[in-house]
């Protein structure tokens, strides 16, 4: 098209007035008008032109008050076009940045190793990679995995508000996610044209997914615990926080893998070395890759890095990743990934944490290894209930107040004084701990 014949699409205007208007609905929308691309360049800096603009505001308008949340990929064509929006909409909403819609997105792992993968099979080799295949290519995610996880954590951010969330992004996370979520292949003539998406909400019947003239309905949750889910959520925060070249064997393990039931960020990435070897080929990794101290931990180093804090254990055992899991104490903590230094990872769930999560509720491993940290776990299952909506049974609860019970006078004191030093403080757990012993 010229610039003269530019246009909202159709199909997004269809879209819009078919979505549901009592829940959130999220759209992965292409950035608005550009120039052409220079030869072998990503056009980091490439705005939108005077057209892209003028088409996003209007695009805003459409929207309206429906409008709730906007998200971006990074690059400036993207933001300038969630800026648009937001000001032809008439609503003062921050843009907030977002790199798995774009910098490298969440196809890309490493980008350098990526790259590749366009040099060897151009554009549309790449393209059709990931709306067929079901194998990695180097630098990157698994396809079907990745475009799930996209989806569930703009349902994360949406957070069941009603009305519209939009993420801008690029043509490629538009026709490889939708491809995915349709359950079809989207060929050359299939791409989005700029301000032309996919659209998702949830429902009862499963997630809808709706381009074009295409609508299709997942029934099942996008992610859980499942080994396939559980490793792409691992490659894709070790690459975004310490890399795919640091040489260590490590694991990742505990609650971390939460993300993949709420679509939302980790609160912190929990990173086992083995070997004080291995811990220091970890720590020079976060440090190559500019993390940041992130204050006094009571157990760990602690670093801030690619929007997460990660935290390295000062000890350096067990060896096994089938042993570090045990000595958790909540069952959703026991799931976790280890990473070898050839590049290899497997895959570790704890049955509990796949029955947790079929009951939907927050239970114990027994018994208790951590007892003397009794009261930390038991604000931990309340947290974890909070967080994903589940309950925590009354006989689990009972099982910490049995085992905090059982000590004498100055080994609950203990028990005490070592939760006030290790949690967060929340819960009430403090309060009832005074109502039960006055």
């Amino acid at each position: 098209m010229t610039a003269v014949q530019w246009r909202i699409p159709p199909s997004v205007q269809r879209l819009l007035e078919r979505a549901p208007t009592d829940r959130a609905v999220v759209v992965l929308l292409r950035h608005s008008v550009r120039d052409d691309l220079p030869p072998g360049d990503a056009g980091y800096v490439l705005p939108i032109t005077d057209v892209g603009r003028r088409l996003a505001l209007e695009l805003g308008g459409l929207l309206g008050s429906r409008l709730r949340t906007l998200h971006a990929s990074p690059l400036l064509r993207c933001v300038q076009t969630a800026e648009a929006l937001a000001e032809g909409a008439g609503v003062p909403l921050p843009v907030v940045p977002n790199r798995l819609l774009g910098d490298p997105g969440v196809f890309v792992l490493d980008g350098r190793r990526a790259w590749a993968n366009w040099e060897r099979l151009g554009h549309e080799g790449v393209m059709r990679h990931l709306v067929i295949e079901t194998t990695a290519l180097s630098g990157m995610a698994r396809p079907d995995e990745a475009a799930r996880f996209l989806v569930q954590s703009m349902f994360g951010e949406a957070a069941s508000r009603p009305g519209v969330h939009v993420f801008v992004t690029h043509d490629s996370l538009v026709t490889a996610t939708a491809a995915r979520l349709l359950g079809r292949p989207l060929g050359l003539d299939d791409w989005p044209w700029y301000l032309e998406g996919a659209f998702f909400w949830p429902s009862e019947d499963g997630v809808h997914a709706a381009y074009r003239d295409d609508m299709a309905i997942r029934p099942g949750p996008l992610c859980d615990l499942a080994e396939d889910d559980v490793a792409e959520f691992a490659r894709r925060e070790i690459a975004a926080t310490v890399g795919l070249a640091s040489g260590a064997r490590f694991f990742l393990a505990g609650g971390a893998f939460k993300s993949l039931l709420t679509g939302r960020s980790p609160r912190d990435l929990d990173l086992w070395a083995p070997s004080e070897h291995d811990r220091d080929l970890l720590l020079a990794a976060l440090r190559d890759r500019g993390a940041r101290p992130a204050g006094a931990r009571p157990f760990a180093d602690a670093f801030e890095v690619a929007g997460r804090v990660v935290e390295v254990p000062y000890k350096t055992e067990p060896d096994t990743l089938s042993e570090r899991l045990a000595r958790f104490d909540v069952g959703l903590s026991a799931v976790g990934v280890e990473h070898r230094p050839n590049g290899e990872w497997s895959v570790m769930v704890h049955p509990l944490a796949l029955e947790s999560v079929r009951r939907r509720e927050v239970r114990l491993l027994k018994p208790l290894v951590n007892w003397k940290y009794v009261l930390t776990t038991l604000e931990r299952m309340r947290r974890y209930a909070e967080e994903l909506s589940f309950s925590v049974p009354a006989d689990e609860e009972a099982e910490v107040w049995r085992v905090f019970e059982a000590q004498d006078a100055e080994l609950r004191a203990g028990l005490i004084e070592r939760y006030q030093r290790t949690g967060a403080g929340g819960f009430g757990i403090m309060e009832e701990v005074a109502c039960r012993f006055p």
